[in-house]
């Protein structure tokens, strides 16, 4: 259980990571927001299929993983959007 706690809080780093170099980029490059927002959506499915393809055999308890990984999305989202708007 603690294996997937870990390996769930290493892959929300990836994804809240992402995020912010993202919007490290639109405010260099505003005209760009559009298609930054969905090219760093491809990056975060690509990072955490690849990541969870390479920890499979290593989580134990998928529920624990899935909800940190469904949370992170979630925050992510927020604070893209609450960015974007102020």
């Amino acid at each position: 259980m603690i294996d997937s706690l870990i390996y769930g809080i290493v892959a929300s780093s990836f994804v809240i990571g992402i995020t912010r170099s993202v919007l490290l980029l639109y405010k260099r490059y505003p005209r760009l927001g559009f298609g930054l927002i969905y090219g760093s959506l491809g990056v975060k499915m690509f990072v955490l299929g690849a990541f969870t393809l390479l920890a499979k055999p290593y989580i134990e308890n998928i529920v624990i993983y899935a909800s940190i990984i469904l949370s992170a999305i979630i925050y992510s989202n927020v604070y893209v959007l609450l960015k974007l708007r102020l």
